[in-house]
């Protein structure tokens, strides 16, 4: 079985109700071929970038499954026949994409925990100390000490006094 994602657009006069029951349908189209669903996500209301089907917005479904690559074009036949849905895209995943996205997601999830442990053991985020004894605070720096550098690591050229330009 392959793995595909499907996002379709549904008429945004549809009411929630009858959203649910159209991805319901999509689902069980799916599940009676065959096909396994992994994730279903109704995304809601969005303006669209052009007009579809004289309409401005929609709201937006999307489906990933594993199936088949037979059940695609009756999964495109009911998208294509089904009036409330104004749009669709089916695209398959091949293996080097979806191990980039669990690694994607190995990453985040090692960050999350990582911030949570930093905010455990009382680290505070905002105030990390870069090499030069300095704080960082977004993107500009504070400086600590006491020395003739300015705020970006550069020294600062002693002043002259009107005394020493006579000479």
């Amino acid at each position: 079985m392959r793995t595909y994602e499907a996002l379709y657009i549904v008429h945004p006069e549809v009411e929630d109700d009858e959203i649910q029951t159209i991805a319901a349908g999509v689902e069980k189209l799916v599940t009676d071929n065959g096909g396994a669903v992994v994730r279903s996500e109704i995304q809601g209301k969005r303006k669209l970038a052009y007009e579809v089907k004289r309409c401005t917005e929609g709201c937006y479904v999307l489906l990933r499954f594993q199936a088949q690559p037979e059940l695609i074009q009756q999964l495109e036949k009911h998208f294509r026949l089904a009036e409330p849905i104004i749009r669709s895209l089916v695209v398959h995943f091949d293996e080097h994409t979806l191990r980039l996205e669990a690694e994607q997601e190995r990453r985040r999830q090692a960050e999350v925990q990582a911030s949570t442990a930093s905010r455990a053991s009382g680290g505070d985020d905002d105030d990390e100390d870069d090499d030069r004894g300095r704080r960082r605070y977004g993107s500009r720096y504070r400086d600590d000490d006491d020395d003739d550098d300015d705020d970006r690591g550069r020294r600062r050229r002693p002043a002259r006094s009107a005394a020493s330009e006579d000479d």
